[in-house]
């Protein structure tokens, strides 16, 4: 045999489960309470230090835990919302209960959205001061399920709750009136007519108007006398009624009367409607709708005797007109028949009553009644008459008849007529008589009506009767020198807007400056005749430059762009100047009537104040404020996709607060997170400013639930896939963005991703274990790089993992599980692309983890009693240690440790006594002894003790007084002693190159001894577990007694110890352990050996 040494340089690879001859040198069987680091070594864990002697108030069994960093000043805060929903805060840097305040939504509201049995439901994202919450719980939880025990734990009786998804409330600002409709006078003209057609019905009609006319005849004077010319003149008439008239003006005919005969035997019976009535009309018809009174009583002038009273119809009272033609082909299908309803609005709609005959032949008379407007429908025929005279001399010339009075001279005139306005509703053959008072004697013109045009258009408002809708105002003057005016225009248009029997309008008109503002409880339709003149629209409009300066104000249109599309719709609302109709402006808004607000988005936890004073921060819980939907419609901004879902998670990327819903991201308009904006700006143009609504491809249920920002773009996780955001272009837009799937790992859900400082790490809970998945080189396209990290530990993860926390900048991540005080750490650590160190541990504490995190290079974490505990990943000015007469510093390892003074030293019992030391009670320890088990005391120079504790009352045996105390000491330190513990793997010859390592496992190597190169070290032992042999424990100090003066710690920076073995490298095991409070770090192991090849010739 031969003699070899070998020399393990580092131990920072940390924990292996592979078989020990596939271990690289350095890596470890396991390791507890230290952190493989490749500057120090393998050291002990710092202590945790005790934020505050007490437990953390109000504390509830349960519920969901968050952190919050807030400054330098304040330093962090960490928060509960329990099981019931409510939020409680607590400062890291004092352990005080923050004061919580309930905002928008109020406390009910509130804690019913947060409430939920499962505490990884509640999902939490912190910008700035405001955190965002949402709760992916779908359960609804009845009362009386609670009271009865149906609902999952941590949700107590009197908290009911229904969980509620996302949905909408309110709607967008409403129009004025729900018909409407504007016109607006363009420019004023002499001789034309602003005539407009309002329609509701089907009803079609006919509109005459004349297209010639000619003088039928006249009174002109052309007899022999003394030749002067009277009737020389010009005039403009405009005429009304198809009878002659000597006043030029619009009149009304004469009302007729309605007459009929009625027996029994006219009466026919209809089971369905009404009965029928039959009478026919005497003289000029009465149109439909007009108001006629039933009288039995003569009426003087048109007819003789009473008449008998008609069944079920009263006398003197108003009923209005129905015309109706049986059309039945007899010889009376040519006259007009009708029927009689109670109301205009029957009338209107045709409705009728029931008139029966009282068994005897009787004519019935009905009259129009007094002060109902009517005309005979023939209107504004507007004509010029030029009459021109010549004198001359008569072809009758006498002398006898010479002289001034003589008549022998005669005039002759030339008489034309020039048609200017064609009116409506005349007919061929119409004629009117007109006098030219122009003339120096007034004579009478008969113009004949030769030739008209017709035209079919609908124009009927059905509350008032057919044809009401034509509205045909009075042309303007055709006399230039006649000033027109727009009052006077849109004065005539507004006379002349339909009225029910009543005389009410049946469209209401509002003059706003240029145009006229109609609405109307029912619908109807504006048609202006004349283009040129005027222009209207209702709705919507084809051309926003036809907006009119002047409008009603909170007029809303629809700029439809497209007739074909609705792509590029938009709407406009006008805003008056101090909210008055009249001038103003246009501003883009949405459709009328639409969903307009979010509900059961995300709540907020922010911080609201902070009192100096008191270093006490108030955070305010409140329903956040999303904005409104304010353009657009359904179309062009329809609500995002989360309506009715629930949001797993709240992100921020790239200036946009993004939610993950279901299968899609939707990513808010950027720059908006004080009010995040979920639709668009303007639905003028497409922005990339829009907000961004994608879903993700995928052939597989896809739901996603959490995700994390990486240089090519926002990677999200479901529970199987892995997908992409990313843009081809430089900016991220709804045009641009695409969401592809990258890769295909299971993913734990309830654990959120971590950024490694350039890669990505994941859980993946599939499995017996859980695992850790690295994923490096994430780009826009191709595949990214994934690794499991874990894969040499495969059973140290355990499954259902539900802490996790990391620091980049220490490199280091650490995983847990509730209640359970052992927590994975994983150290690593990168050189360019290179991976230097990849290393597992584990720590072990004294009591269960609750929740767990890092800030600034602080490791928080609290345990099952609720004591908030920080642990310094570097070593701080703050750390209790002890420092040597060389001016080096060492930590003192003590976990969950405080502060504590002012013993009472007892020398007859030489013992010290700490009294009421009242965070014993607080204390929960599964034996029914009191103690508090590993519980150690120590100073400053590494004096050490255990005490036993009674109760409130700690006692140590000898002067740990305050008069003990090294010089300028304070106080003792006092905490849990916790055990550092490496155990190495069979150590076999090994031979390194090209990066790998290979042992020998096939040759015979005895160990003689180890020796252990240490940095900072203490108190410590090994542990040699032999085949057939008792355990060999030794204990070791750093430094003898007899080799440090009273008064210098008890430690070494650096220390070289030798332990014998002298057993086959395959029967022996090697462990080192440290329970004392002193440091220990490990640099370096070199072991001596035999060494034999066994006999065997290798080929």
């Amino acid at each position: 045999m031969a003699g070899i040494t070998q020399t393990i340089p580092s131990f920072v690879g940390g924990i292996s489960e592979q078989p020990d001859q596939l271990k690289f040198p350095g890596q470890v069987t396991d390791l507890v309470n230290g952190i493989p680091d490749i500057t120090r070594g393998l050291f002990k864990r710092p202590g945790s230090d005790r934020v505050k002697d007490t437990p953390l108030a109000s504390v509830q069994s349960g519920g969901s835990w968050f952190h919050y960093f807030r400054d330098e000043q304040e330093g962090s805060y960490i928060g509960q919302i329990a099981s019931d929903g409510q939020v409680r805060v607590w400062s890291c840097k004092t352990g005080e209960l923050q004061t919580t305040a309930y905002g928008t939504g109020g406390q009910t509201a509130i804690q019913n959205y947060l409430q939920t049995a499962t505490p990884e439901n509640l999902q939490f994202l912190t910008i700035n001061d405001t955190t965002f919450v949402t709760n992916r719980d779908s359960s609804n939880y009845t009362q009386a399920e609670i009271d009865g025990g149906g609902t999952p734990s941590g949700i107590s009786a009197g908290n009911a709750r229904t969980v509620t998804t996302i949905g909408t409330t309110g709607t967008t600002d409403a129009r004025p009136h729900t018909h409407f409709g504007f016109i607006e006078l363009l420019r004023t003209e002499n001789g034309r007519q602003y005539g407009i057609d309002l329609n509701n019905s089907a009803h079609v009609t006919t509109l005459t108007r004349a297209t010639r006319v000619s003088i039928a005849s006249d009174t002109l004077d052309e007899s022999d006398g003394t030749g002067h010319c009277p009737g020389i003149g010009t005039q403009v008439f405009s005429v009304t009624a198809a009878s002659s008239y000597t006043d030029p003006t619009i009149v009304s005919v004469n009302k007729p009367r309605l007459s009929f005969t009625l027996s029994s035997n006219d009466t026919i019976t209809n089971t369905a409607l009404d009965i029928i009535t039959y009478g026919s009309l005497i003289g000029t018809g009465l149109p439909a709708g007009t108001a006629v009174t039933y009288t039995t009583a003569a009426i003087p002038g048109q007819d003789t005797g009473g008449h008998s009273g008609i069944q079920n119809l009263p006398p003197d009272a108003t009923y209005y007109i129905v015309p109706y033609d049986i059309g039945d082909g007899s010889a009376n299908a040519t006259t007009t028949y009708f029927r009689l309803a109670s109301t205009a609005a029957a009338a209107a709609a045709g409705n009728y009553i029931q008139i029966m005959g009282n068994g005897t032949n009787n004519t019935h008379t009905f009259t129009e009644v007094v002060g109902q407007p009517y005309t005979s429908g023939k209107d504004n025929l507007i004509f010029r008459i030029n009459t021109l005279g010549q004198q001359g001399v008569s072809p009758n010339y006498s002398a006898q008849n010479a002289g001034p009075g003589g008549s022998n001279y005669r005039c002759s005139y030339n008489r034309e007529v020039v048609l200017l306005h064609g009116g409506e509703g005349w007919t061929t053959g119409d004629e009117v008589t007109v006098t030219l008072d122009s003339a120096s004697t007034n004579y009478n013109y008969s113009i004949r009506i030769d030739e008209i045009e017709s035209t079919q258009l609908n124009a009927t408002i059905t509350a008032a009767g057919n044809d009401s809708g034509l509205i045909r105002p009075t042309p303007t003057p055709f006399d230039a020198d006649t000033a027109v005016t727009t009052d006077t225009i849109i004065g005539g248009i507004i006379d002349a807007l339909p009225k029910d029997s009543n005389g009410n309008q049946v469209i209401s008109a509002e003059h706003i400056g240029s145009g006229i503002y109609l609405h109307s409880a029912n619908p109807f339709t504006i048609n202006v005749v004349e283009d040129d003149l005027m222009r209207c629209f209702q709705s919507s409009l084809n051309d926003v430059q036809n907006l009119p300066n002047q409008c009603k104000h909170g007029y809303i249109v629809k700029i439809s762009n497209s007739r074909m599309s609705q792509e590029d719709d938009y709407y406009l609302r006008f805003d008056g100047e101090n909210n008055k109709s009249g001038a103003g402006s246009w501003s883009e808004c949405a459709l009328p009537g639409i969903a307009k607000t979010l509900t059961n988005m995300p709540l907020v936890i922010q911080r609201t104040a902070f009192n100096a004073n008191t270093q006490i921060a108030t955070f305010t819980v409140k329903q956040f404020t999303y904005a409104n939907r304010e353009v657009g419609d359904d179309f062009t901004n329809p609500i995002p996709s989360f309506e009715g879902q629930r949001i797993n998670k709240v992100l921020f990327f790239r200036n946009r607060l993004a939610l993950l819903s279901g299968e899609n991201v939707i990513l808010s308009r950027p720059g908006t997170l004080g009010e995040p904006d979920f639709f668009i700006e303007t639905a003028l143009t497409v922005s990339a400013a829009d907000p961004i609504d994608i879903s993700a491809a995928s052939m597989f249920p896809s739901e996603l639930f959490d995700g994390i920002e990486v240089t090519t773009g926002l990677l999200v996780f479901s529970t199987n896939q892995q997908f992409l955001l990313s843009s081809d272009d430089t900016v991220l837009n709804p045009d641009t963005a695409k969401l592809r799937s990258v890769s295909t790992f299971n993913y734990n859900k309830d654990i959120p991703p971590l950024s490694l400082g350039t890669t990505v790490a994941y859980i993946d809970n599939s499995g017996k274990f859980s695992r850790l998945n690295e994923m490096a080189n994430v780009r826009r396209e191709g595949e990214p790089s994934v690794v499991e990290v874990s894969k040499i530990v495969p059973t140290l993860l355990e499954k259902n993992i539900d802490l996790i926390t990391n620091s980049r900048e220490n490199g280091i991540v650490l995983m847990g599980r509730t209640n359970s005080n052992i927590v994975t750490g994983f150290k690593y650590f990168q050189v360019a692309e290179q991976r230097q160190q990849a290393s597992w541990f584990k720590w072990k504490f004294n009591k269960g983890l609750i929740y767990h995190f890092i800030i600034d290079d602080e490791y928080f974490f609290l345990d099952q009693d609720y004591f908030l505990q920080s642990l310094k990943l570097v070593q701080a000015d703050d750390d209790p240690s002890t420092t040597d007469e060389n001016a080096i510093n060492y930590l003192l390892h003590l976990d969950n440790h405080t502060t504590i003074k002012d013993g009472v030293f007892s020398g007859t019992n030489n013992t010290t006594t700490f009294s009421n030391v009242v965070w014993l009670d607080d204390v929960a320890n599964t034996s029914s002894n009191p103690i508090i088990y590993n519980l150690a005391i120590i100073d400053s120079e590494g004096r050490y003790a255990q005490p036993t504790i009674s109760g409130t009352t700690l006692t140590l045996t000898g002067d740990w007084s305050n008069t003990s105390l090294p010089s300028g000491q304070t106080h003792f330190t006092v905490g849990y002693v916790y055990d550092y513990e490496v155990k190495f793997p069979t150590l076999y010859p090994v031979s390194t190159g090209g990066g790998k390592a290979t042992a020998d496992v096939n040759s015979s190597l005895v160990l003689h001894r180890l020796k252990f190169h240490f940095g900072k070290v203490g108190s410590y032992k090994t542990i040699l577990t032999r085949v057939g042999k008792p355990v060999f424990t030794q204990q070791h100090e750093s430094a003898l007694l007899s080799q440090y003066d009273a008064g210098d710690v008890p430690y070494l920076p650096e220390f070289i110890k030798t332990v014998p073995v002298y057993e086959r490298n395959t029967n022996v095991e090697v462990t080192l352990k440290s329970t004392h409070p002193s440091p220990a770090t490990l640099h370096s192991v070199s072991w001596e050996g035999d060494y034999s090849p066994k006999f065997y010739k290798r080929v």
